[in-house]
């Protein structure tokens, strides 16, 4: 059995071997940018010392999206894994919790908490699904989210919106930690609608850092979607 002294670089298609190489797995699932230079450091010297019992993978969860759908939360995340199955999991990991996780897996310490507890909602949704706000709620789940929204604004009796809105649950699927997807009714929250100038709906909103980054109006295919949405992730 070939011993893993450094990390790997893992994918959709790949992540299966992986698995089933024959050692616990301790995933790291990050956007495709720099990494922080102590965690990464972390999983060098991890993959090194602990080579022949943990193998420690990368995945680019922007381009990998049935992997991210296993995340939970804000990334950089963790999935450790022992004989196929989950163990643990964590959002906004740092060298620290890496290594703690890591411990626990190899039966070294105590299992540590999933999350931190900053990570509990309201502020991240690790929910496959999207989730109603309104204006009440607007400042709150979307303006100072710590993550990009898409903000699917509609209403019941307009059939475009739909058309549209299985488009929608699947990116909230395919985001998973790294978008929060909601919804807001434009006949019961006018305020908020009005506030963005929204003169007609289906009108997806992608927020960052409390702003519109884009503005996606009638009932766009799919890999326009995705694109807007991939290009305010990269920002």
């Amino acid at each position: 059995m070939p011993r893993f002294d450094t990390p790997i670089n893992t994918n959709d298609e790949s992540f299966d071997r992986v698995l089933n190489a024959g050692y616990p797995v301790a995933l790291v699932l990050w956007d495709g940018g720099a990494l922080d230079t102590s965690l990464d450091e972390a999983l060098r010297q991890v993959a090194r010392m602990d080579a022949g019992q943990v193998l420690v993978a990368k995945v680019n969860a922007h381009d990998n999206p049935q992997i991210a759908a296993r995340a939970v939360g804000t990334l950089p995340a963790l999935i450790t894994y022992r004989d196929g199955e989950t163990v643990t999991q964590a959002a906004a990991i740092t060298a620290q919790t890496f290594r703690a996780h890591v411990d626990h897996l190899l039966g070294r310490g105590p299992r540590p908490m999933d999350r931190p507890p900053q990570q509990a909602a309201p502020k991240t949704n690790g929910h496959a699904q999207p989730f109603p706000v309104s204006d009440a709620t607007f400042q709150r789940d979307v303006l100072d989210s710590d993550v990009p929204v898409l903000v699917d604004l509609w209403a019941p009796w307009c059939q475009p919106c739909h058309m549209i809105a299985p488009v929608v649950d699947k990116v909230a699927r395919d985001y998973v930690g790294r978008l929060k997807v909601a919804k807001l009714n434009v006949d019961e929250n006018p305020q908020t609608a009005n506030a963005y100038q929204v003169q007609g709906i289906p009108t997806l909103l992608i927020f960052k850092n409390g702003r519109v980054a884009d503005r996606i109006v009638g009932v766009a295919p799919e890999p326009l979607i995705r694109g807007k949405v991939d290009a305010v992730l990269r920002k």
